[in-house]
């Protein structure tokens, strides 16, 4: 019993220090229009709001947690949280698989990796169910990685005593997370390539690969329902919705692998990774991170078991969805977060190689000057502008649009975020001007109206174009008699007549 407990001592303190920087300004940022979409889905009736999920091709499982919690007060804060906690439970995860796998103190700067990444931290504020997604994944990884350690049990039979543990983990984990988000299949192709890679090697006999197989088709029947609801009342097949995303280049290339792998902080609407205030820091943590894989890769060259394990739950994802991203463009960072673990658990293996020699007080310290030097990386994406400000923009338009003006959106999707940040009573004064068409605002410059054109990205975008529309509206409209800023992505320019003199 005592051991027992002492086990779980160290999961638990994990899971609440990695929770205490994902709670920090939880609902500080506004909602981007991924996170309206959230919250304007989980405001609908149980009924539609299952339908409106599927339509949209998502399974209604996470908004439906999310619903009762709408009661509680502010949404930016309540439809966060959860994020936030799953997103603690993903780094206790790794912490446990890195333990079983190569000890406490590979364990623990696996732990620091994952949990002091910008982008994780990110994500882990963001009212979407990726962060539940990982950790579900995670505990299937969990149980892949307990089976490879028994490969001799694991060709028992499923129920089997010293077996049924892997194999229940790895069942309910992986199908826990296809109920929640279909962007999980790529790791039920996973873990079937790595159990075929087992048998391949010779490590494994083709018994445990019939199991695999047998656990598939749990995990089918456990999926099936909530994906013959995504076939049967989706909007379109899921391919023909990925057209907003653009060709695949080398600065969308580094956007996910930097942000997602490395502790580069990536922009929530563009397709770019922030400038951070110390660049030094953030590339020698890189270089540090390559020569841990390095480390980690000699290392379990030993253990080809666990490297084949950690190195295909790594690898096959993002690189199929780059070689796929030739065709049609998908690589982004949300569709290749869970990869990021194994990432982190053959970091902290390597790095454990470097340390491992030291005294235990040298160890000590060691493990305190990483944690320090992440923690400083990560820092400044509390006061980096990682969403824009439409919630400032919102109080502008208020303030200013007088009747008869007109408010012109070069994204019309910023509508749908106004309309979660304006005053109730102010909405329709604001909102009923709103035009989408720049031939009506263009008119209503023509008959001297006054124009309020919002430049600025509500959801993924070019920042490039929103600037560009910019340049071009003023050949349009003239020079405006006003410009502000909401934050630092938003204009707000003032076409037509001059505002009247003040008292």
């Amino acid at each position: 019993m005592k051991l027992a407990v002492k086990r779980l001592e160290w999961p638990l303190l994990v899971f609440v220090l990695a929770l205490l920087p994902r709670l920090a300004q939880l609902g500080a940022r506004p909602f981007w229009l991924d996170e309206v979409f959230t919250l304007q889905r989980v405001s609908l009736q149980p009924a539609a709001l299952v339908f409106n999920s599927f339509y949209n091709h998502h399974m209604p499982s996470y908004f439906l947690m999310l619903r009762p919690l709408l009661a509680l007060g502010d949404p930016q804060f309540w439809l966060r949280l959860p994020s936030a906690i799953f997103g603690a439970m993903a780094v206790m995860l790794v912490f446990v698989i890195a333990r079983r796998i190569a000890g406490c103190l590979a364990a623990v700067l696996a732990a620091l990796i994952i949990g002091l990444s910008p982008t994780m931290v990110a994500f882990g504020q963001e009212a979407r169910s990726y962060t539940l997604m990982m950790a579900l994944i995670l505990v299937a990884l969990y149980g892949v990685v307990r089976l490879a350690q028994d490969l001799p049990a694991a060709e028992k039979m499923l129920r089997a005593p010293d077996a049924r543990a892997g194999w229940l983990c790895f069942i309910l984990g992986t199908a826990a997370a296809a109920d929640v988000l279909a962007d999980s299949l790529p790791w039920l192709l996973t873990a079937n390539l790595i159990a075929a890679a087992l048998v391949v090697m010779g490590k494994a006999r083709g018994a445990f690969m019939r199991n695999m197989l047998k656990a598939d088709l749990v995990i089918l029947i456990l999926a099936a329902p909530f994906y013959a609801g995504l076939e049967i009342y989706q909007q379109e097949a899921f391919v023909k919705s990925l057209g907003w995303i653009p060709p695949l280049d080398f600065g969308r290339f580094w956007y996910s692998f930097g942000s997602v792998f490395f502790m580069h902080l990536a922009d929530s609407v563009s397709f770019n990774v922030l400038d951070q205030p110390d660049d030094v820091l953030v590339w020698v943590i890189d270089v540090a991170l390559v020569v841990a894989l390095v480390s980690a890769v000699r290392r379990l060259r030993a253990r080809p078991v666990m490297l084949a394990v950690l190195g295909m739950s790594l690898l096959l994802l993002p690189v199929s969805l780059t070689l796929i991203s030739f065709w049609q463009p998908i690589l982004l960072p949300r569709y290749i977060l869970w990869s990021a673990a194994p990432f982190a658990i053959l970091a902290g293996i390597g790095a454990a190689v470097w340390l491992e020699p030291l005294a235990r007080r040298a160890q000590a310290l060691a493990v305190l000057a990483i944690a320090a030097l992440l923690l400083a990386n990560m820092l400044p994406y509390y006061t980096t502008e990682t969403k824009p400000r439409w919630d400032i923009a919102a109080k502008m338009l208020v303030k200013d649009v007088q009747p008869g003006d007109v408010v012109f959106l070069r994204d019309r999707n910023a509508s749908k975020i106004l309309e979660t940040y304006l005053p109730a009573g102010k909405r329709r004064m604001v909102l009923v001007k709103h035009e989408t068409s720049l031939k009506r605002a263009t008119k209503a410059v023509d008959e001297g109206k006054r124009v309020w054109a919002v430049y600025g990205l509500a959801g993924q975008g070019s920042n490039k174009a929103q600037k560009r529309h910019y340049k071009e509206d003023q050949k349009l409209f003239g020079q405006p008699q006003l410009v502000q800023r909401a934050g630092g992505r938003i204009v707000i320019a003032l076409y037509g007549p001059p505002l009247p003199a003040g008292p």
